[in-house]
This record gives C-alpha cells, structure tokens and sequence, in this order.
C-alpha cells in the first residue's frame, strides 16, 4: 500500500516575464498560503521579476530564480526544453510534496508541465487566461489527466478545457479575490491628488490603471480623451507607452496625463471618478476588484467583465461597443447619472467584499489536497 503523503513543501512555478495581475494575484496566493498554514511555500520565477514580487511575500515564502518564462528572448523551439530544465533542476533541489502552477496563458508552462507529469508530482495548474479559439487538432502531450485543473472566471474554465482537450466542466473556478481598501483617509487622498493635477471643485476625473497593451485597450485612451472634456489619467507601462506619451504631449487641452507605473493605485481610485476598463480580453480583472473594493465607479467593455456574466450591468457600466466611441459615451453616461451610478458602486462594493483571500486559499489548499489524493490512486 502506498502511504499516504504529506503537503509539507509546495513549489509554485511561475512561467511569466512581465508584473501584471497574475504574478501579483501569484506572489499574494503564496503570501497567504505560507501565513495561513505550515506549509514552506518556494516561488520560483525569472529574476527580473522578483523586485516587484518580494514585496507582495511573506516570510515563509522563498522566492527562487529560473528561467521559467515563456515570452523570455530566444527561439521559440528552445522555450519548452528551457523550461523542462529548469523545471528538473527546481524539482532535484528543493524536492516538493506538491507543486502549483499559476498560468497567464493556455501554452505558457507547456515545458514545466511534462516534467511534473513524469515527476508523478501532484500538482494544480491554475489559469488567468485564455483566448477564444477553436480546440487543437490534437490535445497538447502535457499529462494533465494527473491533475487538478482551475481558472479565475468560467469562461476561461470552458476555453481551457478547449485548449487542453479536457472534458466540459473539468476545469473548475477559484475566483479572483479582492484587496481590502486601507485604512487611509480616502476625503485626504482625493483632495491632494486632485489639487496635484491642477483639478478645480467640481472637475471630473477618469482613470485607466494597466498594462499599456492593445489586449487592454490602451489604443483606445486617446480616442475617448479626444471625445470627453474630461481629465484621463493613465497609470501602467507596456509597448504603447511611447506612442501615448506622445499623444499626451501634443493634448492642447492638456486632459491626456501619463503617470507612469504606479504600484498602489488604491489613492487614484479614491480621486477619480470612474475607472476605465476598455480591454478586448480578460479572466477576472484585479483591477476592476480593487476599484470595486475602493467604492470607484468602473465603466468598461463587455470582453473586460466577461467573467461577472449578466451581473456585469449592475455592477459596472457596460459601453453598448467596445469602441472609443461606445467606451466615451458610457463614461459620459456614467458621470451624468449619479444615482445609477451610485447604485452600481454599491452593488460592486459588495461584490467586491464577498472575494476574499480567505475563500480563495481555502479553495487553492482544497485543490492540492485533491491532487495529492489523485496521486495516491494513480500510484497504487
């Protein structure tokens, strides 16, 4: 008989090269399962990435260096031997009970995966996202029958399970949880941003914090400043970063402002008033949970809350098109009515409250106890 093992060590292999909500919602779960059980958590991801991890951790968290990222420089062919190697050697050192595997696409642990199938190793593999596409000719070899497969939203769920050649309904959801606001004095924060960007009483504000990508609508900020009389304040970098810039340089009206990388919006959400969510693409967006969390009102496409399903109407105002025209109208819409809005910053409020760390760790702690069970059976 096989005895039954023991979760004392769990690796987490993060396959990403850039900050973004997955590596944040990674190194927070890591926090968080370190704090809340006796378990010795190691995170391994791409050193470049761990100045902005370390921070987000928690003692009992030790955060190694690998070249695991699957949009790191060189061939395309080398990326899954890369990985495979990097995988074995994190597996010879550190000799996990289990291991998690946090995805920002359907391919992007493609190399690590094989190895812990052929490792025996429980393991969950949690997916942030997932384009919607036709399933592959053949699933892809990656051993996921041994095991525990998740997404942050039911739609990624059911194109996961497209894009591995899973059964319908054998992906199951672990919800993003949300931030709980601070307990800084939010009147305060408002007022001295505010008066940093030269706003007068009364003056309306709108916010985008996010990576400045295509997939996040960053293409689109100019449009909608040029239709609206309205400051736009844009937090975030990415590859649209310079052309934004100059766009905002060239503003007569001065109403485009860039600031940057910011790495606590939470005093933006208090002064604005609406946040901007105009991406083609999303699982379950932190930062629409974090302007819920802090009481902004949020006006977005219905691709960025895909995952909220009909909810998305009362909890945020939804652009009839996912253009800057459709997005510019909404926004107005959503300045001029006070009391819906007011109604659905309430509703997302609350919403907001419900996803908690709390329930999420006890969920992702569920799915390594199942793995571990899985592993037993497949090995007996």
């Amino acid at each position: 008989m096989i005895p039954a093992r023991r979760l004392g060590r769990l690796l987490m292999l993060l396959p990403s090269t850039r900050m973004g909500g997955t590596e944040r919602h990674t190194a927070r779960l890591a926090a968080h399962l370190a704090e809340r059980t006796r378990i010795s958590v190691d995170l391994a991801a791409e050193p470049a990435l761990h100045p902005s991890l370390a921070p987000l951790l928690h003692d009992g968290v030790a955060l190694h260096g690998a070249a695991l990222g699957w949009d790191a420089p060189g061939a395309v062919e080398d990326r899954m031997p890369r990985q495979a190697a990097e995988t074995r050697r994190l597996l010879a050192s550190l000799r996990p009970d289990a291991a998690l595997v946090p995805l920002p696409w359907p391919e992007a642990g493609d190399g690590v995966l094989p190895v812990l199938a052929q490792a025996a190793l429980p393991r969950v593999v949690l997916l942030h996202l997932a384009p919607e596409a036709p399933p592959p000719e053949a699933p892809p070899m990656l051993g996921l029958e041994g095991a525990m497969l998740a997404a942050v939203s039911r739609p990624v769920a059911r194109r996961a399970a497209l894009a591995w050649g899973q059964p319908p309904g054998s992906v199951v959801v672990v919800p993003n949880p949300a931030p709980r606001p601070g307990a800084a004095d939010r009147d305060l924060a408002r007022a001295m941003l505010r008066s940093a960007f030269g706003l007068v009483q009364g003056a309306k504000l709108l916010l985008f914090v996010g990576r400045l990508e295509e997939v996040k609508g960053a293409d689109l900020l100019p449009g909608i400043s040029d239709r609206l009389p309205v400051t736009l304040a844009v937090a975030g970098g990415g590859p649209l970063r310079a052309m934004l810039d100059m766009r905002a340089a060239s503003d007569p009206r001065g109403l485009l402002r860039m600031l940057g990388p910011v790495a606590d919006p939470s005093s933006w959400y208090a002064a604005a008033n609406a946040l901007l969510l105009p991406s083609r693409l999303e699982g379950a967006p932190l930062v629409f949970l974090e302007a819920a969390a802090h009481r902004c009102p949020v006006v977005a496409t219905e691709a960025a809350l895909e995952a909220l399903g009909e909810d998305a109407p009362r909890l945020a105002r939804i652009a009839a098109t996912p253009d800057a025209h459709g997005i510019a109208e909404a926004a107005e819409a959503a300045l001029a009515d006070e009391e819906g809005t007011a109604a659905r910053v309430a509703a997302a409020a609350a919403f907001a409250a419900r996803q908690d760390w709390n329930g999420a760790t006890e969920a992702v702690l569920a799915l390594l106890r199942a793995a571990m069970l899985k592993a037993e059976r497949m090995a007996a």
